[in-house]
């Protein structure tokens, strides 16, 4: 949630601007701030939430796509790949959904 005023700041269980973001220890001093969702409702600065944001996403695609000499863990398949060779009652629990597979794509 973006935090713009003090009313929205009050709902987050923000005190006041006084308290330290989490990602960077430094005063939450000015607005605009953003409230993650995760179970403690954590403040941050907007630009801390972007930085944590993109390392996300890098360590993601790292652990999908990790640099040479290193091989891939998990292969991403679409969810037809899979459901041919899953019994028909997993397939209609299972469609749309991509799955992790652990073993290479054939050449």
């Amino acid at each position: 949630m973006l935090i713009v005023n003090n009313n929205q700041l009050r709902r987050a269980s923000i005190v006041n601007l006084e308290e330290r973001c989490t990602y960077c220890s430094k005063t939450l001093a000015t607005y605009p701030l953003i409230m993650g969702n995760d179970a403690k409702q954590t403040v941050y600065h907007v630009t801390c939430a972007l930085e944590l944001a993109t390392d996300l996403l890098v360590d993601l695609y790292t652990f999908f796509s990790p640099p040479a000499p290193y091989p891939q863990l998990f292969v991403l398949t679409a969810s037809e790949t899979v459901s041919r060779i899953m019994p028909h009652s997993e397939k209609v629990q299972r469609e749309g959904v991509t799955h992790a597979v652990n073993e290479y794509p054939p050449d």
